[in-house]
């Protein structure tokens, strides 16, 4: 009885919010869409990796969007898409999870566990009635002859509704008469500073742009800095300026400007702008003239050989690795009830998807069971002949794991094998302070909060401080872990804690 009650309230609720959707106008028409915006972040690339990736962006220009059920198709300014899959699209890369709905997508892609060219890609598109916008991040590790070669990408892209199928074409606008000349003109007014910065309050962000530079030898270039308040006042502050690098063929000139020496050999030269402790760190990349040129195609810098993207470095908050706060689109706020709707039908299902996991939690621990007794007789080294490994290792905080682990249970970060008489000992790589996910050594900025990364061992230090739970659980495949467990061994999802 129990049961009947549940699914008819579900199905009610399902039913509401198919109403609610039905009366949002369709997002068929001609729309008009930003050139494609990409930023590349790369880690550790040695020779046997072969060229650095970069581009695969598409130019801007009028798309024609075509809705079918819940789904989008664009087409024009660029290869044909559709929410239903990835953006990026490269051989053994297969979509994993999908979500889809009139306003909002989510993709996961990845390719196999077996596949020596690890890649994770997570495509997020939202729309409202007259706007669409696009974000994919990606992380690519590959390991060629020992070497890591490990990246990541950001493509960010928005659309804006030109004519609604079914609709008129807008109306163009009447051209106003000039204005009549004036006997004097008065002088003009310089802009009132606005009222909310008249009295600024300590620094709390640093921005300098761009994050990256391209530069040829014997260039010279100024980043632009800039010191914010909580409220985003810019305060006169300057930040003091370092070359990280003091073997670096370069100088600074002045406050964030640099000169690069006439006989500079192709190089990367790290530099960092720090304010009351905190440090925001950019890179000037030097290449010749025809790699210069090449590099300004990849679509990873503009005509001026500038990233689009700042660095930021925190300066207050509430805590280290405090989330940062979402501006919540205005329109959003004329759905409160569909939205209200859609978390009461979410709770029931986590109701009830937590009731299916303590049912089969039994089964669960039977079957790890029966794994962990496989492992350990390939450990023992009884099954076929070949090289031994030593088992799996984290990028991120080199702890070490059995062979049949796939994710590390701190930080999440896929794990890699440890073959026997190789020295597993090697530099760490760093966690988002926000969401908790490790990432390989190399790379400087989560790509889903663009926060700075923190060691490892300093992100657990300060991890431990506080109350942990007793024990986590998977919601994926119902495994249960000790408190200090983040994710899942098995399938690299986030544990929740167990009431």
């Amino acid at each position: 009885m129990a049961r009947q009650v549940l699914f008819a309230l579900l199905m009610a609720l399902s039913l509401c919010a198919t109403t609610a959707l039905a009366e949002q106008p369709t997002l068929s028409g001609r729309w008009s869409a930003t050139a494609m915006r990409i930023q590349w972040n790369i880690g550790d690339w040695g020779k046997a990796c072969g060229p650095k990736p970069g581009g695969g962006g598409a130019p801007g220009g009028t798309v024609t969007v075509q809705q079918a059920g819940s789904e989008l198709t664009i087409t024009g300014a660029g290869p044909t898409y559709s929410t239903t899959h990835c953006w990026e699209q490269f051989p053994g890369l297969l979509r994993r999870s999908h979500s889809g709905g009139q306003r909002g997508w989510h993709n996961v892609c990845k390719t196999a566990a077996n596949d020596p060219r690890q890649a994770t890609v997570i495509t997020t598109i939202s729309a409202t009635s007259n706007a669409i916008s696009f974000d994919e991040t990606g992380q690519y590790q590959f390991v060629i002859e020992r070497q890591n070669c490990t990246a990541s990408v950001r493509r960010t892209r928005s659309f804006r509704l030109i004519q609604r199928q079914g609709e008129p074409p807008p109306q163009p606008a009447a051209s106003a008469p000039p204005p009549e000349p004036k006997a004097s003109a008065a002088p003009e007014k310089p802009t009132p500073t606005p009222k909310r910065c008249s009295e600024t309050g300590p620094p709390a962000r640093l921005e300098v742009r761009p994050s990256r530079k391209l530069m040829r030898p014997g260039e010279e270039f100024t980043f632009r800095a800039r010191v914010l308040d909580e409220k985003g006042c810019a305060l006169s502050l300057a930040p003091t300026w370092k070359i990280d690098n003091k073997d670096a063929p370069a100088k600074l000139t002045g406050a964030g400007r640099i000169h690069v020496a006439g006989d500079a050999p192709e190089t990367e030269i790290p530099l960092s702008a720090v304010v009351a402790g905190r440090a925001a760190h950019v890179t000037v990349e030097v290449a010749s003239s025809k790699r210069y040129d090449a590099l300004l195609g990849s679509g990873a810098f503009d005509e001026s050989g500038e990233s689009g993207n700042a660095a930021v470095a925190v300066i207050a908050s509430g805590s280290i690795g405090s989330r940062s706060v979402v501006a919540r689109d205005a329109a959003r706020a004329q759905k409160r009830r569909f939205i209200a709707i859609l978390g009461g039908a979410a709770l029931l299902l986590g109701i009830v998807g937590l009731l299916l996991v303590r049912r089969s939690r039994r089964q669960h621990a039977a079957a790890n069971a029966t794994e962990s007794d496989a492992a350990t007789s390939a450990e023992s080294g009884t099954g076929a002949a070949g090289p031994r490994r030593r088992g799996m290792i984290c990028p991120t905080c080199r702890e070490e794991y059995p062979a049949d682990a796939g994710f590390c249970a701190m930080d999440g970060n896929r794990l890699i094998p440890v073959e026997e008489g190789v020295d597993p000992r090697g530099p760490t790589g760093g966690v988002c302070p926000v969401c908790g996910q490790g990432f390989d050594p190399g790379v400087q900025t989560c790509p889903t909060h663009d926060e700075e990364l923190v060691p490892a061992a300093v992100y657990m230090a300060d991890r431990e401080q506080g109350p942990m739970p007793t024990q986590q659980i998977c919601p994926v495949c119902g495994t249960r872990y000790p408190g200090d467990s983040q994710f899942c061994g098995a399938d690299g999802a986030a544990l929740v804690p167990v009431n």
